[in-house]
């Protein structure tokens, strides 16, 4: 078994405890990775890790086994060789599995144990932000296309601009996220059923705007394809500063920025997918 530098052993159970076997499993994990630029890096840890391992037991889950201890090395290393980037990884991490998984996750011993590292304001915010997210009722968009109107998406923007008036910006974001996720999931069902069991938000942009790129050619209409392509341009955007992807986190001021541009942006593609809703 892969034993944690002592320094990250109280993180690690502490990741430990909240069952991330299964999503380092996860094609979700897998595409983090690539999007973090470590994906062949996992792959050479991973693959060390197996065969470094000299048992096998029967009914035993070797892949998560392996998945745990090749995380544990990957930590590791980046706490000693980049501390910058092993920040990230771990705000990241934990935003993208608490979408994830099933159930509420509680961050407060996790960011106990990283201020023991003395990390930066901003990735404490960010984790504290997961715990504050699976607490408020933001809804996963499992939402009947009737609800999805000009109304709703009035409702959920006046939330919005609750939120970045109390300065709750990371909040902001995720109500973004959530609107697009129903917004398209809504689309999708109506115009595009065979395509219903998509769960990935950027995957979903896609298909919605290809499905108006081909309506467009259908009804010989003419149309700028560089606005069509803002709908999973800006989706990409939203989902990568949603779930800490970004290079680097911002201040206040930044925060303030990026949060009323989400909610701009949001509002032009939800206007946009209203009208070709019905």
């Amino acid at each position: 078994m892969t034993e944690p530098i002592p320094v990250l052993e109280p993180l690690i159970q502490d990741l430990k405890s909240i069952n991330i076997e299964g999503f380092l499993k996860s094609n979700e994990f897998k595409r983090y990775c690539i999007k973090v630029n470590i994906s062949n890096f996992w792959r050479e840890v991973y693959d060390t890790v197996k065969a470094q391992r000299n048992f096998y037991s029967v009914g035993m889950d070797t892949e998560a086994y392996d998945s745990v201890n090749a995380f544990i090395e990957v930590l590791n290393w980046t706490y000693e060789k980049d501390e910058k980037f092993f920040y990230r990884f771990v705000s990241g991490f934990l935003s993208l599995f608490a979408d994830w998984n099933d159930e509420k996750i509680v961050t407060t011993e996790i960011i106990e144990d990283l201020r023991l590292l003395d990390p930066p304001e901003d990735i404490i915010r960010n984790i504290q932000s997961i715990t504050d997210h699976s607490s408020q009722s933001v809804p996963k968009s499992e939402i009947p296309i009737g609800i999805w109107n000009s109304q709703k998406l009035d409702e959920i923007l006046d939330k919005m601009d609750k939120s970045i008036k109390s300065a709750e910006f990371n909040l902001t974001l995720t109500y973004a996220y959530s609107c697009l996720e129903g917004l398209f999931k809504a689309f999708i069902k109506e115009k595009i059923p065979e395509k219903s069991e998509l769960t990935d938000l950027n995957q979903m942009s896609k298909v919605v705007r290809n499905y108006l790129k081909d309506h467009f050619k259908k009804n010989d209409t003419q149309y700028p394809e560089q606005m069509i392509n803002l709908i999973s341009t800006i989706t990409y955007a939203i989902s990568n500063a949603r779930n800490s992807f970004i290079e680097s986190h911002f201040n206040e001021t930044s925060d303030s920025w990026l949060a009323e541009f989400a909610r701009d942006c949001v509002n032009s593609i939800g206007r946009l997918i209203l009208k070709f809703v019905k």
